[in-house]
């Protein structure tokens, strides 16, 4: 189903698929896969970020499982609980440049990481 998905909805609506329709369908087929002797092949969180004319840019986070949710910040991985918590703290809406965003990643990731200095292979 993935591989057509995209051509089809081009080919129909003649314009690029939206970025939450996109991952509502990938999360059907990861979903799906569950209700099948609770096996879970995809095994795997994903971070989706995309943009459309309608929304702008978004970023979703899935769970093997099939469930996803939209996003202002989010990460996934060792040490997310406190990442995330760090986002939430410092994140201000609306008034983000890629300079201060850069700036919060880049913070986020020296206080979560396990290593005493951040280099440029990190």
């Amino acid at each position: 189903m993935c591989p057509s998905l995209y051509p089809r909805y081009l080919l129909q609506y003649q314009e690029p698929i939206p970025c939450e329709q996109l991952v509502t369908a990938l999360c059907d087929i990861k979903q799906a896969y569950t209700q099948f002797g609770g096996k879970r092949p995809f095994g795997v969180s994903l971070l989706y970020i995309g943009w459309d004319k309608h929304y702008g840019f978004q970023l979703y986070q899935s769970d093997p499982s099939g469930n996803y949710g939209g996003w202002k910040a989010t990460c996934i991985g060792n040490n997310s609980a406190a990442a995330v918590s760090m986002l939430k703290q410092d994140y201000k809406e609306g008034e983000m440049t890629l300079k201060s965003a850069l700036a919060l990643a880049i913070k986020v990731l020296n206080k979560t990481m396990d290593v005493s200095k951040l280099s440029a292979e990190k």
